[in-house]
């Protein structure tokens, strides 16, 4: 009969504790050296990025939320100052679509706007900007 309980100790794979008993494919002494671990490796994973690259992922995720945080209705109108008020930065964007007429919209993936007169801005959402 072959039992998944070993008596053979193994080693921690977070703290180096040698003497880990219980299932064959056990890899950590407890849930905290297995959390602590697993968060380290997530944390190397953000690591791999270069400081600029976070620092423009911050700015799309806030440009993103601000925009769908105002923009309830699919199309909205608001003025700059308020978006400039949020924290949207236009200068950070992630696609833009020029119509026909010639305007052009600018996305932060799918939350769009385009800007009007008097310093208005109509807010816009396009789902199919979102490409796979």
């Amino acid at each position: 009969m072959i039992n998944s309980i070993t008596d053979i100790p193994k080693e921690c794979r977070n703290c180096g504790e040698k003497n880990i008993f219980g299932r064959s494919d056990k890899k950590f002494c407890n849930d905290a050296c297995r959390i602590d671990h697993n968060n380290k490796l997530k944390m190397e994973k953000r690591g791999d990025y270069p400081e600029f690259v976070k620092h423009i992922t911050k700015i799309l995720t806030s440009n993103y939320q601000v925009l769908r945080k105002l923009n309830r209705n699919a199309k909205t109108i608001v003025s700059e100052q308020q978006l400039t008020d949020l924290g949207f930065n236009f200068h950070y964007i992630t696609s833009y679509l020029t119509i026909q007429k010639g305007d052009v919209y600018h996305f932060c993936f799918d939350q769009g706007y385009l800007k009007i007169k008097d310093n208005q801005v109509l807010l816009v959402a396009q789902p199919e900007q979102i490409k796979t």
